[in-house]
């Protein structure tokens, strides 16, 4: 009898443990979103968050390359004329140099009441695509324009025009429409490339269906600030004298 009891008490014990530690954890583990609504603001959150970090690190290179510019102005009494302005040459063409002159402001926009968000075809050709913009630029830089920029990101040799769905991305940065192209440099040149329906055959047509918008205008003033994407050297080797 007292071995039955023995083992009784040791099974009920058990049972009791198992089940204190069984609603334990249970109380403990989070509960999951199952609503669409939950996903969407997670992901509008995140979507945020990356936004306003990439716009802080942006304003961080503009800013620190402002005090390379004022630690170099400090030194140029102290560097050879033509050494100084062979860097300046060199700064101009990388982009680091904000630039102002007469020039051309280029304009293209998706077609009327249109909400791109609501898209979803990527080549609808309702919709100004990332190409567009590139051959733009392409035709602008035959023209040897000086300086260009999109929406305010300086384009430079190695910016990045692509697209991800219907959302363009200019050095990697989201750009929202109308996509204003600036340019600084000969606006004969450059005009006389862009009124050219033979090289923009694409655009012209279907501006001419009213499925997108294109305009150019003079401008005797333009300022296109400093190029604030990444700078890579993945193909610069070190030479040893």
């Amino acid at each position: 009898m007292m071995n039955r009891s023995f083992i009784f008490t040791f099974v009920t014990t058990g049972l009791l443990a198992g089940l204190l530690l069984t609603w334990q954890f249970l109380s403990k583990a989070p509960l999951e979103l199952n609503f669409p609504s939950d996903e969407v603001k997670a992901k509008e959150d995140l979507l945020k968050s990356y936004l306003d970090e990439q716009s802080y690190l942006q304003s961080k290179i503009v800013s620190l390359r402002k005090d390379v510019e004022t630690a170099q102005n400090k030194i140029e009494t102290r560097t050879e004329t033509a050494n100084f302005s062979l860097l300046e040459d060199l700064k101009k063409e990388m982009g680091l140099t904000e630039l102002s002159g007469p020039g051309l402001e280029i304009t293209l926009d998706d077609g009327h009441l249109l909400t791109r968000a609501e898209k979803t075809d990527i080549n609808d050709t309702n919709l100004v695509q990332a190409s567009d913009l590139r051959d733009v630029v392409n035709l602008l830089n035959a023209a040897r324009a000086d300086a260009i920029s999109i929406n305010d990101q300086r384009v430079v040799a190695n910016s990045p025009i692509s697209s991800v769905g219907t959302t363009i991305l200019v050095n990697n940065s989201h750009i929202a429409p109308p996509f204003v192209i600036s340019a600084i440099g000969d606006t004969d040149m450059m005009l006389q490339r862009l009124l050219n329906k033979n090289l923009l055959s694409d655009i012209y047509d279907r501006r001419a269906k009213s499925n997108i918008s294109f305009e150019i205008a003079k401008k005797s003033g333009i300022t296109i600030g400093i190029y604030n994407g990444d700078l890579k050297s993945n193909y610069l080797n070190l030479v040893k004298k």
